[in-house]
């Protein structure tokens, strides 16, 4: 799945900066923010299910 979301972020930061596409800035690297977000959220479930095992 990370491959995809840097392949969708460098499409769009390249569309936008040929100007095919007027789309804000935190629409263009959003592809990569969900990809963050969706990593941290695994982080945290994971530390979370491990404090609960060993507690």
């Amino acid at each position: 799945m990370q491959w995809l979301a840097i392949v969708l972020t460098a499409i769009f930061t390249v569309a936008k900066l040929i100007g095919v596409i007027k789309w804000s800035w935190w629409l263009v690297l959003l592809p990569a923010w969900g990809y963050l977000i969706l990593y941290v959220v695994m982080v945290v479930v994971a530390v979370i299910i491990t404090a609960i095992k060993y507690h």
